[in-house]
C-alpha cells in the first residue's frame, strides 16, 4: 500500500493547492449568481410574452367564431337562394363566398403558423421544466 507522507511542508503546498480549488470555485459561483440575476429577469420577461401569446390564442378563437358565425349565415342565405325566397341576388351571395374563402385561407395560413409556434414554445418551456427540476 502506498501511503503519502504527510509533512508541514506537504500540508502547506495542499493548502495552496485547495485555496487555489476554494479561489476557482468562488470565480464559478460569482458567474452563476450573475447568470441567474439574469435568468430571473429574462424569465420575467418570458412571462409576459407568455401571457401575450394566451391574448393572441384568445384572438384567434374570437376570430374563429366570427368566421362560424359568417359561414352559418352564408349557409342561411345559400338555402334561401336554393328554395327561391332571397331577396339577394346570387352574384352578390357568390361574391360573399370568395370573400369567406379567402378569410378562411388566411385564418388556415394563421392557424398553421400559431401551431407551429404554440407547439415551439411549450416543447422548451416543458425542457426547461424538466432541467429544472431534475435538481443539481
Amino acid at each position: 500500500m502506498n501511503t503519502r507522507i504527510v509533512t508541514l511542508e506537504t500540508m502547506q503546498a495542499d493548502h495552496r493547492t485547495w485555496l487555489d480549488c476554494l479561489a476557482q470555485w468562488r470565480q464559478d459561483i460569482d458567474r452563476w449568481q450573475a447568470e441567474h440575476e439574469s435568468a430571473i429577469t429574462r424569465l420575467a420577461e418570458m412571462q409576459k410574452i407568455v401571457v401575450e401569446h394566451g391574448e393572441c390564442l384568445e384572438e384567434h378563437a374570437r376570430a374563429l367564431r366570427q368566421s362560424e358565425e359568417a359561414i352559418a349565415s352564408h349557409d342561411r342565405e345559400i338555402a334561401k337562394q336554393l328554395k327561391g325566397t332571397s331577396e339577394q341576388p346570387q352574384d352578390v351571395v357568390a361574391n360573399q363566398h370568395q370573400d369567406q374563402e379567402g378569410v378562411f385561407h388566411r385564418q388556415q395560413s394563421a392557424h398553421e403558423r400559431i401551431k407551429k409556434h404554440h407547439e415551439a414554445v411549450m416543447a422548451q418551456l416543458q425542457a426547461l421544466q424538466d432541467t429544472a427540476v431534475s435538481g443539481m
